[in-house]
């Protein structure tokens, strides 16, 4: 079984494209353009389950991918509306890192445990233990200390 902490998230399938099983999906990052991966991961009733890339190819900011195993629209039709993820060994080498926005779930920031995430818009924010919303943008973080799980953020006044 895969571990959630070994793959990332590259994005959500949203639509088929023609006739033979492609599907479109909407990316929310750049990692898949430098990837060197076989298998992407869809989450299926929550389980990570591997498909195997035959094709992908860029198109606008989305990406058109054609699996094993999904040769017809009914099939693809299936897996609609899934999210797509990617192990993080095929994005970067092995000394590099890729972190994203839900890995600082459990940081400590201003004395706070981060709990959740919400990156569903444009604007990323974190909810701390104690209800407030701090807007996470890579201008206000100052340091992030893997080691202590902590944050540090010069943060305007008021927040």
């Amino acid at each position: 079984m895969i571990d959630p902490k070994d793959i990332i998230q590259i994005g959500s399938l949203v639509r088929t494209h023609g006739k033979a099983g492609e599907m479109q999906c909407r990316t929310i990052n750049t990692y898949w353009e430098e990837a060197d991966a076989d298998f992407i991961f869809i989450l299926l009733d929550a389980i990570p389950t591997p498909f195997r890339v035959i094709d992908w190819r860029s198109k606008g900011e989305d990406l058109l991918l054609t699996l094993k195993g999904v040769s017809d629209e009914n099939q693809a039709l299936r897996l609609v509306g899934n999210d797509v993820y990617m192990l993080r060994r095929d994005i970067v080498a092995e000394d590099e890192a890729v972190l994203c926005w839900q890995d600082l779930v459990g940081y400590s920031l201003n004395g706070c445990t981060i709990v959740q995430i919400d990156d569903s818009t444009a604007n990323i924010l974190a909810q701390l233990e104690d209800g407030r919303l701090i807007p996470l943008h890579e201008d206000l973080i100052t340091d992030i200390n893997h080691n202590s799980r902590t944050i540090t953020m010069n943060l305007p006044d008021g927040l």
